[in-house]
């Protein structure tokens, strides 16, 4: 582990470029990094993009893991990494870890800079969404990097606790061509509950019914989903959907 990530896990603390040590917060956890890095180690991608920053933690990981393969590009962006919560921080750390010269930074929108990769021609293999939460921003995010994204490329999401965020891996498991590559899960529910809970479904969903109601498919991938709170889903192909398709999720 890079020694600069190494002491943040440790001590739960970062170094602001005014030297001043505050509390982390907003971070991934070592599971969660370890996903993340699993999923570039799978891909070896030459680029791989993040939305959102912080202090940098998520952004560590990935470059460590990127690093292995040859010269790491980590393409990311923020629009608050010098607001009075972030003050610069999660820049700070990435030099202080030797790869400042590896990382593109953008202090902008991921609606503004997302597109901007697309048109310029720009190919990912692994990208990451831990921007602004609600729903249109990240299926928005999803949008434009499943565009940079090679097939066999993975996206992974942030926060799919978050009913917003799971709504939107809800609808790329059932409408497009992505399959689960790893997630991270909460404490699992006992056994029983679990059992009770999707006899329940089985039973009483099919008395109500209606065209808008999921298919089975649907209900399955959703399913899927049960207590992760982080997700790496693979691309399996391009988009080649009807301009109707839809599938109720």
């Amino acid at each position: 582990m890079n020694h600069v990530l190494h002491e943040i896990v440790d001590s739960g603390f970062v170094v602001l470029p005014s030297g001043e040590r505050v509390a982390l917060s907003s971070h991934i956890d070592q599971a969660c990094g370890g996903l993340l890095q699993k999923a570039i180690r799978a891909v070896r991608p030459k680029v791989a993009v993040e939305v959102g920053l912080a202090f940098g933690v998520s952004a560590l990981y990935m470059l460590e893991a990127l690093s292995e393969g040859g010269v790491p590009r980590l393409i990311g962006m923020d629009p608050v990494q010098h607001d009075d919560n972030w003050r610069g921080g999660g820049l700070h750390n990435i030099e202080r870890a030797g790869y400042r010269d590896f990382y593109e930074f953008h202090e902008d929108t991921s609606q503004q800079v997302l597109p901007a990769l697309v048109a310029r021609g720009e190919h990912v293999g692994v990208g990451f969404i831990d921007g602004w939460h609600t729903f249109d921003h990240a299926l928005v995010d999803f949008f434009y990097i499943d565009q940079l994204l090679d097939i066999g490329g993975i996206i992974v999401f942030d926060d799919v606790g978050y009913p917003s965020i799971r709504r939107v891996c809800e609808f790329v498991v059932t409408n497009r061509s992505y399959e689960i590559f790893g997630s991270v899960r909460y404490n699992v529910p006992h056994p029983l509950r679990r059992a009770v809970k999707g006899f329940a479904r089985g039973v009483l969903l099919p008395l109500y019914r209606t065209d808008e109601t999921p298919n089975r498919d649907a209900r399955r991938a959703a399913a899927s989903l049960a207590q992760v709170y982080f997700l790496a889903l693979r691309k399996t192909a391009n988009d080649r959907r009807s301009f109707d398709h839809f599938i109720h999720f």
